[in-house]
């Protein structure tokens, strides 16, 4: 049963970490207080079952923390261990859970001062030569506030560091499916003119073929020269149509509305992106020169791509593009997902767009896990390489 306050999925390695560090520090706090009380044995234990569910499970984290700060208190008894608050309470403080930081806020104060009312008891040998109760009280009760506080003091900062950054990804997200609305707005209008010119030359030329056709019939016994010119007519329409039609279908199989899109389009996608975080490395082989269709959907790909990166990769790690321009065009990107994405969620539609651009660009899409990465590979082949030998 997944924990309510556990945030986004984690991988095997963070769970590995998590447990095997944990135990680590766990049995060096054993070793090291042997000779102590039971009570002290079990505190060290609560917390190190709190650390190893910090990220798996935070309702048992905060249980194991809080029934080890209560055994220390009742035994007045206080084990080294209990520094490892500083990481529990940094887990809290970054929580995104607005009840699960104000809480643990309370907690880390009241825990502070009930800490430094207790400790003066738990080393009396502090109080000996004439050291003031009073005084013991407040540097314990500061001294334990360094640890807890400060922990979620820092824990805290992160949290509103990653609102500041999920904040900066979200504009960018929504600049770039304005965009995408406008862009695919573009193409349907494109679309329906090409089917308006589609419709204008195959009504018009029929029906002056039909016309000449009808003519010639019934002149062929008595004018045939008029027969003739008419048969004329009707090659020379035809010939005609036939060049606006091929004109018409090769609009068509550009996927995107006419345009040029070049290294400035692309240098203002990454600016975008990189001014929400991304570290971005992008290498060119070959020269640009695949017409404006093919450029158009290696571009369109490539912000999908990104968008997908900033929404469910690690940012911490560079995003990277290559394009190859050798033969047509080969794209890929590749970024390291997160654990803990900013934008969690997709119903993969971008996914299939990507698919189906690359498909009516005549070339191919693949889009997949790779390990600890996500790879987006697009290889369209040039325009010679489609149509194959002459026939």
């Amino acid at each position: 049963m997944r924990d309510p306050l556990r945030v986004g999925a984690l991988s095997r390695r963070s769970i590995v970490f998590d447990v095997v560090s944990s135990l680590v520090a766990g049995g060096v706090v054993t070793l090291v207080n042997s000779g102590l009380t039971a009570p002290v044995h079990v505190a060290d234990a609560l917390i190190c079952l709190a650390l190893v569910s910090r990220r798996l499970a935070p309702s048992l984290m905060i249980v194991s923390a809080l029934a080890s700060a209560t055994v220390q208190v009742a035994a007045t008894d206080v084990t080294a261990f209990s520094m490892a608050y500083a990481v529990l309470f940094y887990m809290v403080g970054r929580h995104p859970a607005r009840r699960v930081r104000t809480g643990s806020l309370f907690v880390a104060i009241t825990g502070s001062v009930v800490a430094g009312i207790t400790m003066p008891y738990t080393y009396p040998n502090a109080m000996e030569g004439g050291g003031s109760h009073i005084w013991a009280m407040v540097f314990a009760t500061i001294g334990t506030a360094v640890v807890v506080v400060g922990g979620w003091v820092v824990g805290y900062i992160g949290f509103q560091r990653r609102s500041v950054a999920a904040a900066e990804v979200s504009e960018t997200i929504a600049e770039l499916e304005r965009r995408r609305v406008l862009d695919l707005y573009d193409e349907q209008s494109e679309r329906s003119r090409l089917a308006r010119d589609m419709h204008d030359v195959v009504a018009h030329s029929l029906a002056v073929v039909v016309a000449q056709a009808e003519g010639a019939r019934y002149a062929i016994d008595q004018k045939p020269e008029a027969a003739r010119d008419a048969l004329g007519v009707i090659a020379d329409t035809a010939r005609s149509a036939l060049a606006d039609v091929r004109g018409v279908l090769e609009d068509l199989r550009s996927t995107d509305t006419p345009g040029e899109v070049g290294r400035t389009d692309r240098d203002q996608l990454y600016g975008r992106m990189r001014a929400a975080g991304m570290r971005i490395d992008s290498t060119e082989t070959g020269e640009t020169t695949a017409d404006a269709g093919l450029r158009r959907v290696a571009f369109a790909v490539l912000t999908e791509s990104l968008t997908n990166a900033l929404k469910y990769g690690d940012l911490r790690s560079t995003v990277i593009v290559h394009h190859d321009w050798t033969d047509g065009c080969r794209l890929t990107v590749r970024n390291v997902t997160s654990d803990d994405p900013l934008a969690p969620g997709g119903a993969r539609h971008g996914i299939i767009g990507m698919a189906e651009r690359a498909a009516h660009a005549g070339g191919i899409l693949c889009s997949e896990r790779d390990g600890a990465e996500w790879l987006v590979i697009l290889d369209i082949p040039s325009a010679s390489a489609m149509e194959g030998p002459p026939r």
